[in-house]
């Protein structure tokens, strides 16, 4: 592990793809986005980057993933999460996919 800038070189350099915002090195456990998630499902441990967190329009987690799981092949509960908002007067546009 290196510093900010260390890193941010790294995904420079090797990822030049690389379009979106990088935040900063923290430690997950002093994070409290991180904590707030955490908290909803304390039986599973974040062991890796690129974990996700489906999280439902009041801030609460659905459901956890590894990384070895694609944001594609959560797009059809990404789906029903939105329809569902839509239903309730929640979550304003309905999500286009193509």
């Amino acid at each position: 592990m290196g510093s900010n800038e260390e890193i941010l070189s790294f995904v420079q350099e090797n990822f030049p793809q690389v379009d979106f915002p990088l935040f900063s090195l923290s430690s997950l456990h002093d994070n409290p986005v991180y904590q707030n998630l955490h908290d909803q499902k304390p039986e599973k441990d974040v062991r890796w980057n690129f974990y996700k967190y489906l999280v439902d329009w009041n801030g609460q987690v659905v459901e956890m993933y590894d990384k070895k799981v694609t944001p594609m092949q959560l797009s059809g509960q990404i789906e029903q999460l939105l329809d569902e908002a839509s239903l309730t007067g929640r979550g304003g546009k309905k999500l286009v996919t193509m």
